[in-house]
């Protein structure tokens, strides 16, 4: 069974690498940055659309990057789940550590690498986790109907 597409090239490999101590990012980071974004668990394993593809997400030139408004929805649903700074605004490292857990079944570092598909079943998440809250406060007699 062969690879569809040709081979990562040798300057794209180097591109990634210097794009990623750029961002501060080591090598287990990054392999997990690749896995989240290809679901392969080795650089030399992309393809060349593949390599292109994450060198355009680490430049911040990805189309399939969450969109402003997911992403305002995504801090809409935190503030009434109760995720918010002492500031008010949203608490960035709860949702980071959210993405993270084995429970949401994001498996994202950060939430600056949510794409529109992973932001559509964050959002799915944290309405599901509001919903529970809802029916819990209603069942406890603590929130309205």
């Amino acid at each position: 069974m062969g690879r569809k597409g040709k081979v990562i090239s040798t300057g794209q490999m180097r591109k990634i690498y210097a794009l990623a101590r750029e961002r501060g990012m080591d090598s287990d980071l990054l392999h997990a940055y690749i896995h989240a974004h290809t679901q392969k668990d080795s650089m030399t394993k992309l393809t060349l659309s593949e390599g292109i593809k994450i060198i355009e997400s680490l430049e911040g030139k990805s189309s399939d990057s969450a969109s402003y408004k997911q992403m305002q929805f995504i801090f809409g649903l935190m503030k009434e789940l109760g995720w918010v700074m002492e500031s008010g605004d949203p608490d960035t490292d709860r949702l980071d550590r959210f993405l993270q857990s084995p429970k949401a079944r994001i498996n994202l570092g950060s939430y600056k690498w949510l794409t529109r598909d992973k932001a559509g079943k964050t959002i799915e998440a944290l309405k599901s986790m509001l919903e529970r809250d809802k029916k819990s406060a209603c069942e406890t007699g603590r929130g309205e109907l």
